[in-house]
């Protein structure tokens, strides 16, 4: 492992928001990352997202 992973904390402010059921009837919340540029910058690299680190997820923060 490259680095020391939370994607609990990367996702959601709480567990509990993150284990949630999605309402169908609520707009999703609005994602903490931009995977579509998470997704090219892991491409670019030659890794696969699950394999990035914390520290290379969280440049992708919005």
């Amino acid at each position: 492992m490259n680095g020391i992973r939370k994607p609990a904390v990367i996702l959601a402010d709480s567990m509990e928001e993150y284990l949630a059921m999605p309402d169908p009837y609520k707009n999703p919340p609005r994602s903490k990352l931009n995977i579509f540029k998470l997704g090219e910058y892991a491409e670019r690299v030659g890794k696969r997202i699950e394999d990035l680190t914390a520290e290379e997820i969280l440049q992708f923060k919005v």
